[in-house]
């Protein structure tokens, strides 16, 4: 089984002697199954004889003496014996023409010298009901140790690669454009180190464990009868490669109905998003027609999927059912008409070789588990050995504060799919101004904002602040003159104490206070159940998007830049917390170089500067007033996103009068 990337992933298991300690405990939770199986055989052994034997006088005087105490009986030179617990299973194999059977007969016999309670019936019993209970404990503490030691050295790895992963975003500069986002990082994230880590716990437990277990009970079979056991195993075998041929229609049935349901579920969503459509042309019959239609479609689709999963047709009940029988007839007759075997070796036999399919499932299991995990890893290691995007130069210089402009020189950005975002943009951005960035393609204006703190760098051209080229200064220093609020990360989930100050210690309460009442923040705060300790975010208190926007905000401030980049709220908000947010920008804005992408008309009209993007080009750079009186394409973003009446921002009915 060729699996370069998941045996290159096991390599990173921790060093030392957990992995071995892992498998090793494995290899003694088989043992102790087999000890448990073997005592289950003494058991049946104990209750088919009863205690009771008849062996040939010849042989009764090779007999250990205390065997005289059980000897009941002397006929036609016949010794017999009664109430002498596991003697039976010694005298009547003894001398048996089978090897192993003599070795089995010695090997108990010695067991009866260490353990005398074996010898009479109630002491056997009693022997080994104590016995397979301490088995049974013992392989209890064996397997949670097992599987401690396991889920350890697992986490531990997962833990590895999840940190490599995380280190390897940061040096990725795609990663950090919000319209991209993280997803495909984050399934690597998730779904394939899980992969990798579920493959890992199967593979532990079956190698080698299930390998040893497997093996001894094919030698338990093989021992009890080697005929019969190579018989049933290659019928058993027979039975499964002809299952497997006979259920590949089935299995393709089935594959067909779920494409089919799929398609007509698809179909469905479509449907429901249709409504708005529906209503406005008042084709509402047609659209229940087509619904119906689409349902019962989805339904028989179903209805055969599940009729086909796991499917057990006529011709494989027939086959079972006949090999079945095949097998159940043969070990009767052996038992009721040859007296080959006896009850008690039978049911040993169907236990074993039943038994023996869990390892060999387990098997498949854990291939099947091998490939999927192949894959991930081969996924994971493409992802960290893709070229980082972002370098810092050996001798970079830090950057002052801007003080003159930011300058976009012949820029050319692609996303990592290939589609272009910024073609040879070439701009100047005036220090101390505010520039709103306009355009109908929302990548290519994010991008250009993720350009000045060095998110993302571009493919080709320069990005200079005050003449220095942002390649040969510090990403510290860089990053240190911006702050970005954009819509895509206002908060995180964690107290407002640490989403304003991002835990640095110089960020104190008092100072947090300060900055979330620049924000205009402070007061709705104060009215949370736990005020700055209240956990917001995702799985936290809900805050309004002006109220997160707000927080966003306050940390901006904190971090002291020189040049500010905000995104505004794509949501409408009454006019008294436009008025918050207005207030709260102006005195962000104070001393520093901001860029806006705006989502407001107002925010374009009191801009100094105004950005046209179109498919990634530069349209222009001028004042709004300017732009719009040049400009076909910005009058029509204007009135097509930013028109209060196109928008629904305001209801024809409100400005009467």
């Amino acid at each position: 089984m060729q699996a370069e990337a998941y045996l290159r992933a096991k390599k990173l298991l921790a060093a030392g002697r957990t992995p071995l300690l892992a498998r090793a405990l494995g290899v003694i939770e088989a043992l102790l199954i087999l000890l448990l199986l073997i005592l289950a055989a003494l058991f049946v052994g104990l209750m088919a004889s009863r205690g009771e034997v008849s062996i040939s006088s010849e042989a009764a005087a090779t007999l250990p003496t205390w065997t005289l105490s059980r000897q009941v009986g002397d006929a036609s030179g016949y010794k017999e014996y009664s109430d002498s617990g596991l003697f039976p299973l010694i005298g009547s194999n003894l001398y048996s023409p089978n090897p192993v059977h003599r070795l089995g007969a010695r090997l108990l016999n010695g067991l009866t010298r260490v353990l005398p309670p074996l010898r009479n019936n109630i002491g056997a019993l009693t022997t080994l009901l104590a016995l397979g209970l301490a088995l049974i404990l013992l392989l209890s503490l064996v397997t949670q140790a097992r599987r401690s030691v396991t889920a350890t050295i697992v986490a531990d790895l997962a833990t590895n690669l999840r940190n490599q992963i995380h280190r390897q975003m940061y040096r990725l500069g795609q990663s950090s454009l919000p319209t991209e986002g993280v997803g495909p990082v984050v399934n690597i994230w998730t779904r394939e180190v899980n992969d990798i880590r579920d493959a890992l716990i199967v593979d532990f437990h079956v190698i080698p464990g299930m390998i040893v277990l497997g093996v001894g009970l094919a030698a338990i079979a093989l021992s009890t009868s080697p005929i019969l056991t190579t018989f049933l195993a290659s019928l058993g075998l027979l039975v499964y490669l002809i299952s497997r041929t006979m259920n590949r229609d089935a299995r393709t049935a089935y594959d067909v109905a779920l494409r089919d349901a799929s398609v007509q579920l698809c179909l469905l969503h479509e449907d429901l998003g249709l409504l708005r459509t529906v209503r406005t042309y008042g084709v509402e019959d047609y659209d229940r027609q087509r619904f119906d239609d689409h349902l019962e479609r989805y339904r028989t689709a179903d209805v055969r999927r599940m009729l086909a999963h796991h499917n057990l047709t006529t011709a494989s009940a027939l086959l079972y059912g006949a090999a079945l029988a095949t097998a159940l007839g043969l070990l009767g007759y052996n038992v009721l008409v040859k007296d080959r075997i006896s009850i008690a070796t039978m049911l040993i036999l169907i236990a074993s070789l039943a038994g023996l399919a869990f390892p060999i499932l387990q098997w498949v299991k854990m291939r099947q588990a091998v490939r999927h995990a192949n894959r991930s890893a081969a996924e994971i290691f493409e992802f960290l050995a893709r070229s980082p995007e972002l370098h810092q130069h050996v001798g970079a210089e830090f950057l002052p504060p801007l003080r003159e402009n930011i300058v976009l020189d012949d820029v050319t950005l692609e996303s990592r799919s290939g589609r272009l975002l910024l073609d040879h943009v070439s701009l100047e951005i005036p220090a101390g101004g505010r520039t709103v960035v306009v355009g109908v393609d929302e990548d290519s204006k994010l991008a250009l904002a993720c350009l000045i703190p060095r998110l993302i760098d571009p493919q080709a051209g320069r990005v200079l602040i005050d003449g220095r080229d942002l390649r040969e200064m510090t990403l510290e220093s860089v990053r240190a003159q911006a702050a970005t609020v954009l819509q895509a990360d206002l908060v995180f989930t964690d107290s407002i104490l640490v989403n304003i100050g991002l835990g640095d210690p110089r960020n104190t309460l008092q100072r947090v206070i300060e900055a979330a009442k620049l924000s205009h923040a402070h007061y709705f705060i104060q009215d949370l159940p736990h005020g700055y300790d209240t956990v917001i975010g995702p799985l936290g208190h809900y805050l309004r998007p002006d109220e997160q926007l707000r927080i966003a905000l306050a940390r901006a401030f904190l971090h002291d830049p020189s040049i500010l980049i905000v995104e505004e709220l794509p949501t409408a908000v009454d006019d008294e917390v436009k008025l918050l947010l207005d207030d709260t920008l102006s005195r962000l804005s104070a001393g520093r170089t901001v860029l806006v992408i705006p989502h407001r008309l107002s925010t374009i009209r009191s801009a100094d500067t105004v950005i046209l993007l179109n498919n990634g080009r530069l349209e222009g750079v001028a004042t709004p007033s300017k732009l719009q009186a040049e400009s076909k394409l910005f009058r029509h973003i204007l009135y097509t996103e930013f028109n209060e009446y196109a928008t629904g921002d305001i209801e024809a009915g409100q400005v009467a009068g």
